[in-house]
């Protein structure tokens, strides 16, 4: 070859715009996005994966058509910036895909990041290129030009690294191809096949002539990157389980199950498995809908019912378990997902609640909303609840009529606290609660307004049974007058007709409450 070394042949440039025209097509890739589709991990990542491999075709694309040789090993040494990062974006688009549900591990994994760098800075800085690859001027025609490298320790690490991710990567798919789940295995296999010519692109020397190399090399490039393209593009796997999703299904404590259009379950929570364990092999979802109905029996439904239809019933529905005889009930719910070719189909969520859960769950959310965690009895918040009630019953409370409140404050509270502890002053309010529990009626409201305050509402009450009531949690306060030299001031108030003052009655039956302590604070002195 007589061309000086700075000279470009018709190869060299022939070469240079190939590697051009492929770098724009793969940057198109990147930018195309599609409208109305759900956003899914291994998306992004696949976006990154062809933007470096663009990248690398761009770089080359510039060195081949640079006419000089003096920056040629400056210009060259950037390839060694994109290509590990290429493998290694391949590497986390190949791990998102195939478990997007495990999204959340890509936070360990994002250390892979490190060789790349190191990498990176070894290429580009001149005095770490030692340990890397020695970039020469020597140019060589094999027939296109190229220049000598000397390659260094880092270099067999790098290689070793990248090779390996792209094996991992590789061997990923191949179980996701292998899942009994997966829905979409031709787009996987399409992206094993890009990831076996992205390999072959990258030892093509090896196998064939330098010329086929000139048109060969980029062809492959051009496949690879619309491969992976479609597989995102045109993925009809109807994917739910993306990270927010993901997160949301496993906080619930009901087993939830995500089905396509076709009545396929497509995921399943942990509760669901477990509900469900005879449809599950492997932890992956393989059952249809009517899978689920083998494990339960309509409850309180006519039998005539077909099975295989019985889901098809968009009411909500009560189901028994066969295996235990447990009641739930059935909501159903459809949801949206993305189908062909970008199209919204619908799909349904099955959300399976235990009867008897949801009975403890809401007679444990009314115990914590209205319930005194202390006595045990109705707390402040109750007694806004029933005074609004009062109000809607308007007319209506004539049934309820004569009604009496009972303010009750145990004197001498502090005193005990001061002694004996917050223990002790606690089992005085708890023994004070049980003397007036035991002083009224079952049908009687007491409430724990505060730290020693009680009011008591008496229904059908009139003044007369108020002072009966009054007396005998008197009486009883003696009994423990002993032990803890303390007693409990109490005032009360009665309506006999409408209209019921609720703010009034608490008002009068706290005046005279206080009038005792008073009282008895100046018979004490």
């Amino acid at each position: 070859m007589n061309d000086s070394a700075s000279s470009l042949n018709y190869i060299t440039l022939l070469f240079g715009m190939t590697r051009l025209l492929v770098a724009f097509y793969i940057l198109f890739l990147v930018g195309i996005k599609k409208q109305n589709s759900i956003y899914l991990p291994f998306k992004g990542y696949q976006r990154v994966f062809l933007f470096f491999f663009g990248l690398w075709s761009l770089i080359l694309a510039v060195y081949y058509l640079y006419p000089g040789k003096v920056l040629l090993p400056r210009i060259y040494s950037l390839v060694y910036v994109a290509l590990p990062f290429t493998t290694l974006t391949f590497f986390y688009f190949c791990f998102t895909y195939t478990f997007p549900q495990k999204i959340y591990w890509m936070k360990y994994l994002l250390w892979l990041m490190i060789i790349p760098l190191v990498t990176a800075i070894f290429a580009i800085v001149p005095d770490y290129n030692k340990y890397f690859v020695i970039f020469t001027t020597d140019i060589i025609y094999i027939p296109y030009r190229d220049i000598k490298e000397i390659y260094q320790p880092w270099f067999y690490v790098h290689s070793a690294y990248s090779y390996a991710l792209v094996l991992i990567g590789t061997i990923f798919l191949i179980i996701k191809v292998k899942y009994p789940s997966t829905q979409n295995r031709k787009l996987c296999v399409y992206a094993i096949i890009a990831t076996a010519l992205f390999i072959f692109q990258n030892v093509y020397r090896t196998f064939i002539t330098v010329e086929a190399a000139v048109w060969f090399g980029p062809l492959i490039s051009v496949a690879v990157a619309t491969l992976f393209f479609l597989v995102v593009y045109a993925d009809e796997s109807q994917i739910l389980v993306i990270k927010g999703q993901e997160k949301l299904m496993k906080a619930l404590l009901f087993p939830i199950f995500l089905l396509d259009k076709d009545g396929r379950i497509i995921y399943a929570n942990k509760e669901a498995k477990e509900i469900c364990s005879n449809i599950y092999q492997s932890n992956q979802v393989i059952g249809f809908r009517q899978d689920i109905m083998e494990n339960f029996a309509p409850y309180q439904i006519e039998s005539e019912i077909d099975k295989s239809n019985f889901f098809a019933n968009e009411e909500n529905i009560i189901l028994q378990s066969k295996v235990d005889g447990s009641i739930f009930y059935l909501h159903q719910q459809e949801i949206a997902i993305r189908g062909k070719k970008s199209q919204e189909e619908v799909g349904t969520m099955l959300m399976l609640v235990a009867i008897s859960s949801m009975q403890n769950f809401l007679s444990t959310l009314e115990d914590k909303a209205f319930k005194d965690p202390l006595c045990g009895c109705y707390n402040r918040h109750f007694l806004e609840f029933k005074q609004a009630e009062f109000a809607v019953l308007g007319d209506a409370l004539q049934e309820l009529l004569p009604i009496s409140f009972i303010m009750c404050d145990i004197d001498g509270l502090k005193v005990v606290n001061d002694t004996y502890g917050h223990d002790k002053g606690n089992e005085y309010i708890i023994l004070c609660h049980q003397i007036l529990n035991s002083s009224v009626h079952s049908d009687d409201f007491i409430f724990r307004l505060g730290g020693d305050e009680f009011l008591v509402i008496l229904t059908n009450s009139e003044q007369r049974v108020a002072q009966e009531r009054v007396t005998a949690i008197e009486a009883k306060m003696q009994e423990i007058k002993k032990e803890y030299n303390t007693s409990i001031s109490i005032g009360y108030a009665t309506a006999d007709k409408l209209p019921v003052d609720f703010l009034q009655l608490i008002k009068e039956a706290d005046q005279q409450m206080y009038q005792k302590k008073n009282q008895r604070k100046k018979d004490i002195f």
